[in-house]
């Protein structure tokens, strides 16, 4: 069987406490031919010197330079990137074991544009498991209520990419949710594979999460979903929300 080359890019700023944790989890995957891509926003502090001294342990590319957000960095990682299988990992996530192999099977035989997702565990500062989230393949309607998978846990393939394109720069806080929306509109397959990332709680997206429901909201209009169905999306934040207020109180 051949063995396809992944690429898994890194954007950071200032993630020297977490960045060397996440590399690592690339290098105890023991997969033969693997990259990593860190593109740093110009970190005034040890990111930088932490990947550079790995050098010896995998194959690293690193840009440090400023950007304009992380879609602007993702796409400069995909520009130097060159794996047939690309994984996207935040610079305070981590793979579980085995996953490269696992995951590289679903791709070997594909001729065709694939994007696979998987299980995300959700940890606090602490590590401890606040909740895992076992990644679902949901229809048209119900992405309305959102993607059933986490971005960390997705790989997708040179074919994918050249469908899609790139990440939206534009976009600050839901680039991998306007990216999925425009693969399910270009008819990009999706399926469940065994990848799975431990994934640090108080991300970007809930840091900043009304700005990413405006933005997904935007994405999901440019790709077709008319005004009632837009109805239905407030309709389920605000479901969704006030499920979160009782749970408080009942607490």
């Amino acid at each position: 069987m051949t063995t396809h080359k992944i690429t898994i890019i890194i954007a950071c700023l200032n993630s020297g406490k977490t960045i060397e944790r996440a590399i690592y989890s690339v290098i105890s995957q023991n997969y033969k031919s693997v990259e990593v891509v860190v593109v740093d926003g110009c970190s005034v502090d040890k990111t930088v010197k932490l990947v550079e001294s790995l050098h010896e342990k995998i194959d690293i590319k690193i840009i440090s330079e400023p950007d304009k957000g992380i879609g602007d960095a993702w796409n400069k990682g995909l520009k130097i990137s060159s794996g047939d299988i690309i994984g996207i990992l935040g610079s305070d996530d981590a793979y579980g074991e085995n996953v490269f192999q696992k995951i590289s099977e679903y791709f070997c035989l594909a001729e065709e544009p694939i994007i696979g997702f998987g299980d995300v565990v959700l940890v606090n500062k602490d590590s401890s498991v606040r909740r895992k989230i076992s990644g679902k393949l949901r229809g048209k309607f119900w992405l309305l209520n959102g993607f059933g998978f986490l971005h960390p846990s997705v790989f997708f393939n040179k074919k994918a990419l050249d469908t899609v394109g790139g990440f939206n720069p534009r976009i600050q806080v839901a680039i991998d949710t306007d990216w999925l929306l425009r693969a399910e509109s270009s008819g990009v397959k999706m399926l469940k594979i065994p990848s799975l990332v431990y994934m640090q709680s108080g991300g970007v997206s809930d840091s900043y999460c009304y700005t990413g429901m405006g933005e997904y909201a935007d994405a999901l209009v440019r790709n077709g979903y008319s005004e009632f169905q837009m109805v239905i999306f407030f309709l389920f934040r605000f479901l969704g929300k006030l499920r979160r207020v009782i749970f408080k109180l009942g607490a």
